[in-house]
């Protein structure tokens, strides 16, 4: 029910405001406990906030940041959102001083390169997340090695019966270069074995990859991956499912623990330009009350 109700205020259909009240009756909060910001004194007012960016899956974190750090209303913590991008525009905007600090997976190689003509970056790790793979609850594939991934994804292996499933030509999504997923996928599973690049079909957006595995016409022989965040917190199908990977089912506990193979940290990025705000507020996400901030989120924090 928390999944679903969090899904309809991020698409809009629900007004959040108005359910924080009555949730907070049955101990049920949003993304987080939105309740710490009028516990806790206030780091700084909202005039002093920085302004934000970062990754699609860091949105309800960098939300509630403004919530907790300033004691804002939810209207206005939405407001500091207005500029925000995704995972690579995000680092060029904090290195370029259209922004004072973001909140990040891992920037595309390409990206990197063109941070080399800007001031350095200080990244900071505050979180751990996992690359996942998806398909429909109908495949009976339950599991997949590491291995099988790469080979499936570098077009070696194309029908499901070679990985116990049916005779059935498996489609892979993938998602654009620059993407931070495709980013994940290369550092955590492709290492130098190249991607399958004839015949593919690349998704735009992290939600763009949800809709795809599941409208796809012959959708039970499809497969995806975006980070499992995203995929369980905020975007969630039921007519979808999370593969074992080397029999390990991807969750907050299997990637607190290390069992799951492919974790990654994500990260608060300022530069030397930063704003004294924003230099404070990357100080306080790896303090203890910050990392617990992070797993009040839905996170799982470094500590």
């Amino acid at each position: 029910m928390r999944r679903k109700i969090q899904k309809c205020i991020l698409e809009k259909r629900i007004d959040r405001t108005v359910l924080t009240a009555a949730l907070m009756l049955t101990g049920t909060f949003l993304f987080c406990d939105t309740t710490m910001a009028q516990v806790n004194e206030p780091l700084m007012s909202l005039a002093e906030y920085p302004v934000v960016d970062g990754s699609t899956a860091c949105i309800p974190l960098c939300e509630n940041l403004a919530l907790r750090l300033t004691g804002c209303s939810q209207a206005e913590a939405e407001e500091t959102l207005d500029s925000y991008s995704n995972t690579n525009p995000s680092y060029l905007h904090l290195a370029g001083g259209s922004c004072d600090i973001i909140f990040s997976y891992e920037p595309a190689q390409e990206t990197v390169e063109e941070l080399k003509a800007y001031d350095p970056l200080n990244s900071v790790p505050i979180g751990k997340d996992a690359l996942v793979f998806i398909t429909n609850v109908s495949n009976p594939v339950e599991s997949l090695t590491v291995d099988q991934i790469r080979d499936i994804f570098a077009g070696e292996i194309t029908n499901w019966s070679e990985v116990g499933g049916a005779d059935m030509e498996i489609r892979a999504f993938q998602r654009p270069e620059t993407s931070g997923s495709q980013t994940l996928m290369r550092k955590l599973v492709m290492g130098d074995t190249v991607m399958e690049e004839s015949d593919v079909e690349l998704v735009p957006t992290m939600e763009g990859m949800i809709e795809a595995l599941k409208e796809y016409d012959n959708s039970v022989n499809s497969i995806g991956f975006s980070v499992y965040y995203y995929a369980s917190q905020m975007y969630e199908q039921p007519d979808l499912k999370f593969l074992q990977i080397d029999g390990v089912e991807p969750s907050n506990d299997s990637i607190r623990s290390g069992k799951y193979p492919l974790i990654n940290e994500f990260y608060c990025v300022t530069n030397e330009q930063s704003s004294d705000s924003a230099k404070k507020i990357q100080e306080w996400m790896v303090t203890e009350e910050g990392q617990q901030f992070v797993e009040e989120c839905g996170y799982v924090a470094m500590q």
